[in-house]
């Protein structure tokens, strides 16, 4: 059976020869339309194309091979009916080359097939985001460094007034935003240039010629005209039959006041008119017939004119032309200097990438833009690569256009067909769906051919999808309503008329489905956490959640929702449910926790994505503690796991059984020496498959060694019986994946790839969890409203509704705008005092505005998700007050809310709460407040809301009765008779099963290897502080350049320089400070050792050691060939040797380093140095910490020498003295 395509569909399936541009609304079916298109174009009898003639590109991946599929089911469908069809079968083969590919894989596919356009090596690999991540910030850190070294004044003041704190985390986070900005430009180092020259004019002529300064005209002009809509509304009130009829002489005063506004256009002149503003003052006229409420009404409007106006002059008029000019002098400087290390960067970055044949996707886009095109100065000139692709492709098919930026803009325009003289560009989108702002996706480019290309049949057509088959007309309803009050070009880019509206296209048998589609609205006042039941642990998300879960007990099972796939009604089910979050991160794991608490089958993304699923987090502990079992957090944490099971308590037990011990060796003694039965059990299981990994660890890949974990400690299975389990499988393979990904690079090793997690952790690179949305399980989702896109729901909760817009750019100390380029204050760093430049109060409103206009469209975003049930949720704070702000609105007639009241919205309910005034629906809250109100403008609306305000005793007694069904539950499996089942066979096999002990668990005690100084912590432990745990003191990078006046503080470094320089120091060359001085600089000179660490050596302690009697000994006998240096050893000890609970018949590996040893006649002499900060009188301190490791040390010689150890000395660097044990 055919497809009924609607007349605008078909258009956009037929159309060719030509540009065109298809506005397709959400759920309008586009993706469907883009298939059948060139399915259609590959079939045409007329004028066929073969398919690898098309270019065909998608905003993800998934969405490449989302159409790759569904152009091979619809092949196959039409080789089924015709399967002799040599050119189906021809079209068939040439898919799997085709070009359906992302912009990034498009990019790709140019340098493989140009490198060498470009002097590129055509091996290079594409960088993995955390090693790229890595690298970023090493070469910006190197750049500062660099600059500071050079002392350069300039850049000096420069880092005194955008990082005047300690760390210089500023300057770099500021110039990595710089480049990231520049990347998304086509020409990077000529917007850098750009971005500067703005505080480079010397006259006035020159800032009122630019560009951001026809933008601060703009902008004024929007104010001034939203000011005239506002008295030209208090002129209407005062002209009402009950209207303040007083105040009209006033009204019309301050509307010619602001008409003179607007027709200034010199700076200063407006400056004086704002700053010399006068009102005349209100009648005080008393008349009974007139309106209290309009009185009221116009006064506040007249207060908001005044507040408005102070605001503006505040913004942009605060100066003269000249303070702007003295601005600009006083900036120019630093911004040099600021774009000058950009620049820098940008150069050192890209050298450190060709240097490890690195690319990323950003190079990718510039490649290719190189490849296609040839800039000299000003022209740009298409390349001989550029005119075969474009003699090439027939076509070039573009999805989610209003996703691309200027980059990829270019590298459309030189594919297509240009060569030819042939319009040939499709492209779809929704500029209301662009929610990746934060990307730098420009939504102006698809704004500017909505509004060039024409509807009517030219060679730049526009077509636009109305229809919305997705979801309810009662959902489009609602969502139409709303958007045509709260959308338009100041804000969302796009004027939501009847153009832009959604229509219903899809079908719903009316007969057994849901009570009501009514969008619903459930508002939470703030207050009612005061009489929660305990109030303090309560969180407003917790609230929220809670009563967003009493709303879904009241759905599940009752109401009832279209199968999708019988086409009949069904009882709604937990997994028809998503709950929308702005952001899941903190949301997620509230809504998690209460959703648990009340019976209710949930699953999210966790909320930094990837590395804190919790899966992923338990195997990462694993593989910490293979690598080094001494761990502490991570050893305990997977005894906390599912893979061992310890309960807080059986840890409590644990440290209380030897509270001396790490947690490793506290595990081993506790299998031998514990009195609980279950808990050795599960330590001695555990610590055998432990060991066999441990052994496997030098031998093993990463990701074998992954999978036999998952697979010999069940966790893997475990995991996905989880709720989610899908998606945690999916997230453990991955790590598989990521593990087999990193042995491709030069590093080796799992403590390297270890490591290189620990990085990009530190740096929040992350990989993202694995999408399945196609999941199955019947649970409740929680999902990112970014997450959502493209995906559908039948009920939708859009929580989260009265949480602040994010607007922390907007404090920035340098602001970034793409177009308008950087706004900055003026600093002075003597008086610690700054003030932003009118380029920057221009900026930031500017950046507020596009940051509003993109919560409008994830608003959008969201609320397009739901079939057949919206529901609106959040926090509320001040009820009343909000409803009777609304209630001002009552007599407005224009539908679009004032760009004012838009622009200042700080959270949803801004916005949703004020459209709604005019509805009947609002007529309860408004009675409930007691404010006046008369009939509703909307009362004939179509769209039906239901507004809900959750009451504090309705939730608390709806969870009193969730945990009391749940007691009841418990108490009636509790009276179950289970000593005499009914089933005996089950019950023998679950007897039979949790009965089971391992039988070979003795063995998994003994560690595989140690090293002298573990031991020596082992037997020497000291008493544990007041915590169980603690993490180890985080030493702060220090800057190269100034490292070496902090070196010498640093015990542990500073040791191993004094290891270093014994080991390679020349006796025969020792005689004198001078001959040490010598020496210590030919180490460096050879690359031994660093300047820095040169500089922590003291000369004389050295000196002092050779002049000691030890010191003439050791002189001795390296004279005569037998003095050792750096003597490394691994010995077998038995088990109980180096701990009597050990049974001896097991052996261990000792590993450790001796300093020195020489031979004295038929002995040996062992000799440790040691930089330990000790005072004259400790020497027996000393000798006691150290005694277990020389015993090693002496045993190890014994048994490779055959020769006793007749004398143990520690030489004490700081006492300068030799101390015999």
């Amino acid at each position: 059976m055919g497809v009924n395509w609607t007349s605008e569909q078909r258009k956009v399936i037929e159309l060719r020869d030509r540009n065109i541009l298809v506005s397709a609304a959400a759920g309008s079916g586009k993706t469907a339309v883009l298939v059948e298109r060139i399915i259609q174009r590959i079939t045409d009898e007329e004028k066929p194309v073969d398919i690898d003639r098309l270019l065909v590109m998608t905003f993800t991946r998934a969405a490449a091979g989302e159409m790759r599929v569904r152009l091979e089911q619809a092949l196959s469908k039409r080789l089924e009916e015709d399967p002799e069809n040599e050119y189906l079968q021809r079209q068939s083969t040439l898919l799997h080359n085709a070009q359906i590919t992302t912009i990034d894989g498009f990019c790709s596919y140019l340098i493989r097939n140009y490198f060498h356009m470009i002097d590129l090596d055509p091996g290079y690999r594409t960088a993995d985001e955390g090693e790229l991540k890595l690298l970023r910030v090493d070469v910006v850190r190197e750049v500062l460094e660099e600059c500071y070294a050079q002392k350069s004044p300039d850049f000096e003041e420069f880092a005194e007034c955008f990082a005047p704190g300690k760390s210089d985390e500023g300057l770099e986070e500021l110039v990595l935003k710089l480049y990231d900005f520049a990347m998304s430009a086509p020409w990077p180092e000529e917007w850098l240039s750009q971005c500067v020259s703005i505080y480079e004019a010397e006259d006035w002529e020159s800032v009122c010629d630019s560009v951001w300064m026809k933008e601060v005209w703009k902008h004024t002009d929007k104010i001034l005209s939203d000011l005239r809509n506002l008295i030209q509304e208090n002129m209407s009130l005062t002209q009402k039959s009950d209207g303040p009829y007083m105040y009209e002489p006033m009204v019309e005063a301050d509307l010619a006041l602001v008409e003179r506004l607007c027709r200034i256009t010199d700076y200063d002149e407006m400056g004086e008119a704002l700053e010399g503003l006068s009102y005349a003052r209100l009648s005080t006229k008393k008349d009974l017939a007139v309106s209290q409420l309009l009185k009221e009404r116009v006064q506040e409007n007249r207060k908001q004119m005044k507040e408005r106006l102070g605001k503006l002059q505040e913004q942009y008029f605060y100066t003269t032309s000249e303070g702007i000019l003295s601005d600009f002098r006083r900036c120019r400087g630093p911004m040099q200097v600021l774009i000058t290390v950009t620049l820098r960067f940008l150069e050192k970055f890209s050298q450190k990438k060709r240097e490890k044949n690195l690319v990323d996707f950003a190079d990718m886009e510039h490649f290719a833009l190189n490849i296609l095109v040839k800039k000299e100065g000003e022209r740009c000139t298409p390349t001989q690569a550029a005119w075969e692709l474009s003699q090439r492709y027939e076509e070039i098919l573009i999805d989610e256009y209003q996703d691309s930026n200027y980059v990829q803009e270019m590298l459309l325009t030189y594919v297509s067909g240009w060569a030819k003289q042939k319009k040939n560009i499709f492209m779809v989108g929704d500029v209301k769906q662009s929610i990746y702002r934060f990307r730098l996706a420009v939504p102006d480019l698809f704004m500017e051919k909505y509004h060039r290309y024409t509807l009517e049949d030219s060679q730049e057509q526009r077509i636009d999808l109305h229809k919305n088959f997705r979801s309810r007309a009662q959902v489009l309803d609602g969502i139409n309503f709303l958007f045509r009050q709260i959308m338009g070009q100041e804000l969302g880019k796009v004027e939501y008329d009847q153009e832009a509206a959604l229509y219903p296209g899809a079908v719903f048998p009316e007969e057994n489905s849901l009570e009501s589609s009514d969008t619903e609205l459930l508002l939470i006042p703030q207050e009612t956490m005061e009489l929660m039941e305990d109030k303090e642990a309560t969180t407003q998300r917790e609230v929220e959640a809670l009563a967003i879960a009493q709303r879904i007990h009241q759905m599940v099972g009752k109401e009832r929702v279209l199968d999708k796939d019988s086409g009949t009604y069904r009882p709604v089910r937990y997994g028809d449910i998503v709950v929308l979050l702005r952001t899941v991160s903190g949301w997620a794991e509230d809504f998690l926790r209460v959703f648990a608490g009340q019976g209710i089958p949930a699953y999210t993304a966790s909320k930094t994505g990837y590395f804190s699923a919790l899966e992923v987090v338990t195997v990462l502990n694993y593989l910490h503690i293979c690598d080094n079992p001494l761990q502490e957090i991570p050893f305990t944490a997977v005894l906390h796991s599912p893979i061992v099971g310890c309960t807080a308590q059986e840890l409590a037990i644990l440290k209380t059984s030897a509270p001396k011990l790490p947690v490793y060796a506290r595990c081993l003694h506790y299998v031998q020496e514990g009195e609980e039965v279950c808990l050795r059990r599960k330590l001695e299981s555990f610590l055998k498959i432990f060991q066999e990994h441990r052994k496997k660890v030098p031998y093993t890949p990463i990701h074998q060694l992954i999978q036999e974990i998952l697979e010999e400690t069940g966790y893997g299975r475990y995991a996905g019986a989880l709720p989610g389990g899908r998606q945690r499988q999916a997230n453990l393979n991955m790590l598989v994946e990521k593990a087999m990904d990193f042995e491709q690079t030069s590093y080796r090793g799992l403590f390297n790839f270890i490591r290189y997690i620990e990085k990009i952790q530190k740096y929040n690179v992350d990989f993202g969890e694995v999408n399945l949305s196609g999941s199955s399980e019947d649970t409740v989702q929680i999902l990112s409203i970014h997450k959502s896109k493209g995906l559908e729901f039948p009920i939708v909760f859009v929580a989260g509704m009265g949480k602040k817009f994010n607007q922390q750019d907007l404090n920035a100390v340098v602001v970034v705008h793409p177009d308008l380029g950087l706004g900055v204050d003026v600093v002075d760093p003597k008086l610690r005092v700054r003030c932003p430049t009118l380029p920057k109060q221009l900026i930031r409103a500017q950046l507020k505005d596009e940051n509003l206009g993109e919560e409008l469209r994830v608003f959008y975003v969201a609320l397009t998700r739901a079939k057949e049930k919206l529901i609106l949720t959040g926090t509320v704070s001040k009820l009343e007050k909000r409803i009777r702000d609304c209630a001002a609105l009552l007599e407005r007639e224009k539908e679009r809310l004032p760009y004012s009241l838009l622009a200042g919205a700080q959270c949803g309910w801004d916005w949703i709460l004020p459209a709604l005034a005019r509805h009947p629906a609002m007529e309860e809250l408004y009675d409930r407040f007691e404010v006046f109100h008369g009939r509703a403008l909307f009362e004939q609306e179509p769209a039906k809301f239901h507004i809900q305000v959750a009451e504090a005793e309705t939730l608390v007694v709806g969870e009193l009765e969730e945990k009391l069904q749940r007691q009841l539950l418990r108490e009636r499996m509790e009276q179950e008779n289970w000593e005499e089942p009914e089933d005996e066979e089950t019950y023998r096999v679950l007897e039979e099963r949790f009965s089971y002990l391992y039988p070979y668990e003795i063995l998994e005690q003994i560690p595989v290897k140690v090293t002298v100084s573990e031991l020596k912590r082992r037997q020497q432990a000291e008493e544990d502080s007041d915590f169980l745990y603690f993490e180890p003191d985080v030493i702060p990078l220090v800057p190269d350049f100034i490292e070496k006046k902090e070196e010498e503080y640093q015990g542990a470094s500073r040791g191993t320089v004094y290891h270093r320089v014994m080991e390679r120091l020349d006796y025969t060359r020792a005689g004198s400070e001078e001959q040490i001085q010598e020496q210590l600089e030919e180490m460096c000179l050879s690359g031994r050792m660093s300047r820095q660490e040169r500089d922590c050596v003291k000369v004389e302690d050295i000196w002092k050691l050779l002049c000691s009697e030890l010191g003439k000994r050791m002189a001795l006998a390296a004279a005569q060939g037998r003095l050792y240096r750096e003597q490394p050893f691994v010995i077998s000890q038995p088990a109980s040797q180096i701990s009597r609970e050990w049974p001896d018949r097991e052996n261990i590996l000792v590993q450790g380093m001796i300093d020195a040893w020489f031979l004295e006649e038929d002995h040996l002499v062992l000799v440790d140095y040691k930089t330990d900060r000790v005072y004259p009188g400790q020497e027996r301190l000393l000798r006691e910490k150290y005694r277990v490791q020389l015993e090693n040390y002496a045993q190890a010689l014994k048994r490779l020498t055959g020769k006793k150890v007749a004398e143990k000395v520690i030489y004490s660097f700081s006492m300068s003295k030799e101390i015999r044990v």
